[in-house]
């Protein structure tokens, strides 16, 4: 008589379609448990460069907009590293690289030729996990950067890991695709202890239409609103959006606001 080390194999190997049925079941549940475990943020692995060596390329400013160029962009990912989010998050010493988005369309205005300019708008909601940024707006997608197998250009990496940051915020549909995405320079802002220890690397990525859509809505809801209209939303900005807005889409008017 066959004895089997194992009595649930020798059941599955002597049963008939109800035992091959379990053995599917029993499959998909630890399939389904795998997925659930999730790991902590604070353990993935990140992508930051050394403040000093930082500084040596580009001119510091201690909150703003910098100028930047493709040059320095290379010579960061050159000169960056990765390390444990948990050991980064209160280390001065390093810079975490966050790849940071708007987005924004042109649409034709009605009986003329000039075109009007939209800009995608974020309010975060309840479901945000970072409590001090609901209901705070925001402008951009982005986030962490993190290692990859591929071996691909410096600028393309960064691309890369800010298109996967933004194909898991939003969904395009109806045709509506990326027409551009243009490298507009350096969010820094030391005044606070959360941004000290971050750099936002500042795109613009124009879509061709308003066929957009966020992914997970409980954390976040989103409209297009005309280029002039942004103004009304600047005193609810989170800190990095009001940079953006100041330094980079609307100079003029964040002057009239004695700010």
């Amino acid at each position: 008589m066959y004895s089997s080390p194992c009595p649930f194999l020798y059941f599955i190997m002597k049963g008939g379609a109800i035992a091959k049925f379990l053995l599917i079941q029993f499959y998909i549940s630890v399939i389904y448990s795998v997925k659930i475990i999730k790991p902590n943020t604070l353990d993935e692995l990140v992508f930051a460069i050394p403040t000093t060596e930082l500084w040596k390329l580009l001119t510091y400013k201690e909150q703003g907009l910098i100028i930047g160029h493709s040059e320095v962009l290379k010579i960061i990912v050159q000169k960056g590293l990765f390390s444990e989010r948990k050991n980064l998050e209160e280390d001065p010493s390093f810079k975490q690289i966050i790849p940071y988005a708007v987005i924004s369309c042109k649409e034709p205005v009605p009986g003329g030729v000039r075109e009007s300019q939209y800009f995608y708008l974020f309010r975060r909601g309840s479901g945000q996990t970072e409590k001090r940024l609901q209901d705070l707006f925001s402008l951009s997608v982005g986030g962490h950067m993190n290692p990859t197998t591929s071996v691909k250009p410096e600028e393309q990496y960064l691309i890369d890991e800010l298109k996967r940051e933004f194909f898991e915020e939003v969904r395009l549909s109806n045709g509506c695709f990326i027409e551009d995405i243009e490298f507009i320079g350096f969010i820094n802002d030391d005044s606070i202890p959360v941004s000290r220890v971050h750099l936002g690397l500042l795109y613009n990525i124009r879509v061709s239409g308003k066929d957009i859509h966020v992914h997970e809505t409980d954390k976040m809801k989103a409209s297009w609103v005309e280029k002039s209209g942004l103004i009304e939303f600047y005193e609810g900005m989170e800190t990095w959006t009001k940079i953006i807005f100041g330094c980079y889409i609307n100079v003029s008017s964040i002057k009239n606001l004695g700010v």
